[in-house]
């Protein structure tokens, strides 16, 4: 029987793996990965990403030539790469996971499909394990996702027969040996990766669950000194592990003591919301370039004046003389993030470009993904837009605002061993002074005044809860479904040109991709096309009464939290602070 192309693309894994299991069901495997020039020019790729995708792609070779097969690495386009090896091979089939992080892996998706039909090869698409391809309402989907995760997750195969080269000068199945950053054309990186493969995956679940931080995850999440995430955020990113495996690895902790148990509802709730960020860019993939409602969007946004170029270039260096802030971004450059940069420190430096300093939030998410070492688009873009309070209706347009100063010090580094990391500068001052630092030759002045940054971003959003209330009292208030109609119109719609957030940056970045038509694998969904129904099955995953469980997003018209923030009513852990990281 001629063999099957499994595609592998942010599931390098053998376990837990369906399309997998269904190709060693029929016989030989070719299993492929492709390295495509278009994602690896992508202006959000980062350098320390992609070092860590090339040791996982090394790593899942090992585990594929430990049953008997092997890996190809093929570098091109594959809408090319992908008909041409299965007509070299006598491909008739090719299974793959449906991937909805990028737009640009969306439209390369449907151009495959299409390149293979019309050689009468069949695509075959699964669906990762939790995720829907109808429009449901959040609340159904987080029941199938609870189903799905439940169930029983398929042992790696114990053999995987790759058919052997065939020898010559043109053998589509020569071996070839994995390029290096430069040859990419991507700059080498500083960053110290951590081991990679499923095993070291495994190996970090296994510790985290009988160590000590167990214990303290619940409690210490929202100190970054503590270092008590798990540490598998890069692997969850690339699929190196998948979400079932790490939740039932976590199981034994439901049955443990106070602290354990709440320590596997947080790290349980984690894993749901960045499933449910990549099922909600399935619907809406603009999430990708555009605010969720088009009221916050600027479209001077990629045409920053002098000044705030200055407080871009101060907040990406940290050097703008908020402790917390700066060591977020000197973290975030040194390390990648992946295990000091947590939810809060992520949360503050958010808060602080976007409302203090009044720059859009997709410059932040750009520079984040690329020097983040777990950055995943569905999450971080979302995140960013959330802290930014771009994923509030404009009737709801609120959002929290951290004092960078003493109140960030206090509830996110409040032994300052955090910030003495991360600026050296400043390990001789007191615990009280490293939130609002004395004047020092070695260190920057405060950048912005806190109250006046605060005060003129609060009076914008007020300005932008006024237009919209406007515009809503046009509808009768008791037609909820003209209403609904009404708030969904509101809703940013994909660009005819998808042109990724300041492309204009990077000239090495291909852009072909987006000149023509689009058409996208899989297919977004059509708010002005839905029915009543379908309306308000969106709604629930965008509506400010509808947050990621179900709970209150409303905006609480400049409420004060007890420390001095704008805040937002519900659940912070689950929504505005939760910056997924496992």
């Amino acid at each position: 029987m001629a063999p099957s192309i499994l595609w592998f693309r942010r599931d390098l894994r053998l376990d837990d793996h369906q399309p997998l299991q269904e190709c060693c069901r029929l016989g030989a495997v070719l299993p492929l990965f492709v390295l495509d020039p278009a994602l690896l020019q992508h202006p959000e790729t980062g350098s320390g990403r992609v070092a860590f995708l090339l040791e996982a792609l090394a790593a899942l070779d090992q585990d594929l030539r430990r049953r008997g097969g092997r890996l190809l690495v093929r570098r091109g386009d594959p809408m090319e790469v992908l008909p041409a090896l299965a007509s070299a091979c006598g491909v008739r089939r090719v299974f793959a996971h449906s991937d909805s992080e990028r737009i640009l892996g969306r439209v390369r998706d449907a151009r495959v499909d299409r390149a293979l039909r019309r050689r009468g090869v069949a695509m075959h698409w699964f669906e990762p394990a939790g995720a829907c391809a109808e429009l449901v309402p959040y609340p159904h989907w987080r029941h199938l996702w609870q189903a799905a995760m439940a169930g029983e997750a398929a042992a790696a195969p114990r053999r995987v027969w790759v058919p052997p080269p065939l020898g010559g000068a043109n053998d589509p199945l020569a071996d070839q040996p994995l390029p290096g950053l430069r040859e990419l054309g991507l700059n080498p990186t500083q960053i110290v990766l951590p081991p990679a493969g499923h095993g070291a995956a495994l190996d970090l679940l296994q510790r985290f669950v009988a160590g000590p931080a167990a214990e303290r995850y619940f409690w210490q999440l929202s100190q970054p000194a503590a270092r008590v995430t798990t540490g598998l955020s890069p692997y969850l990113k690339f699929g190196v592990i998948s979400p079932r495996r790490c939740l039932q690895g976590i199981a034994p902790l439901a049955h443990g003591d106070g602290g354990q148990r709440r320590s596997w509802l947080q790290l349980a709730s984690r894993l749901r919301w960045g499933c449910g960020m990549a099922q909600r860019f399935r619907y809406l993939p603009q999430l990708e370039l555009r605010s969720l409602w088009a009221c916050h969007e600027d479209p001077q946004a990629e045409d920053l004046s002098a000044h705030q170029q200055e407080l871009l270039a101060a907040w990406q260096e940290g050097r703008t003389g908020f402790p917390i802030v700066d060591a977020a971004a000197r973290c975030l450059r040194a390390s990648g993030g992946w295990q000091e940069l947590n939810f809060r420190s992520r949360a503050i430096s958010a808060s602080f470009l976007t409302h203090l300093c009044g720059i859009d939030w997709r410059w932040g998410a750009l520079h984040y993904m690329r020097h983040l070492l777990d950055g995943d688009c569905t999450i971080d873009h979302y995140q960013w837009a959330m802290q930014a309070g771009a994923t509030l209706p404009g009737a709801e347009a609120w959002a929290r605002i951290y004092h960078p100063g003493r109140v960030a010090q206090q509830r996110c580094d409040p032994q300052g061993l955090f910030i003495r990391r991360w600026l050296p500068e400043l390990a001789g001052l007191t615990n009280d002074q490293l939130a609002e630092p004395p004047a020092m030759a070695d260190y920057p002045a405060p950048v912005l005044d806190y109250h006046d940054a605060r005060r003129h971003r609060l009076t914008a959003l007020e300005e932008r809860r006024a237009r919209e209330r406007e515009r809503l009292a046009t509808a009768d208030p008791a037609d909820a479904d003209a209403l609904l109609r009404l708030q969904l119109a509101d809703l940013s719609t994909l660009p005819a040109r998808p042109i990724p957030f300041a492309a204009h940056l990077f000239p090495e970045a291909p852009l072909a991709w987006c000149e023509a038509e689009q058409e996208l694998r899989p297919a977004a969904i059509d708010p002005a096309r839905l029915d009543g129904p379908q309306r308000l099955a969106l709604a629930s995953w965008i509506s400010p009464a509808s947050g990621p469980r179900g709970g209150s997003q409303r905006g609480s018209r400049g409420k004060r939290g007890k420390n001095g923030n704008n805040r937002i009513n519900g659940d912070a852990t689950q929504q505005l602070e939760l910056w997924p990281q496992a």
